[in-house]
């Protein structure tokens, strides 16, 4: 769970809550994609200047990830999970990973 709550008013006029914090446009399509596919509503919110300036680096690079206040909880859940689990599964699946021998470079 973030160390505080960050509550920002969306177009709708509603309070939507930050869940995440993304490094580029990228990631944030891509946690906002995770979201949008649990049926959670989901949107981002970036600086202003960070439009204007080209950065990718610092605060105005960061792309807030944000959802409404009763999707908030379920929202967390699902990126922690999608963070953490996938991982754990990758490090495993490739403890039994099948190796292909290859003939050498003169024989094909």
């Amino acid at each position: 769970m973030p160390d505080e709550v960050v509550k920002r008013q969306g177009p709708d006029g509603r309070y939507w809550y930050r869940v995440a914090v993304a490094m580029g446009e990228a990631e944030a399509a891509i946690l906002t994609g995770v979201l949008q596919t649990a049926s959670i509503p989901a949107l981002t919110y970036r600086e202003s200047a960070g439009l204007a300036l080209p950065m990718n680096v610092g605060p105005l690079g960061t792309i807030e990830i944000l959802t409404p206040e009763a999707y908030y909880e379920e929202a967390l859940a699902l990126l922690e999970a999608d963070l953490v689990e996938p991982t754990d599964d990758l490090l495993a699946a490739g403890d039994d990973e099948e190796t292909i021998d290859l003939p050498p470079e003169d024989e094909a």
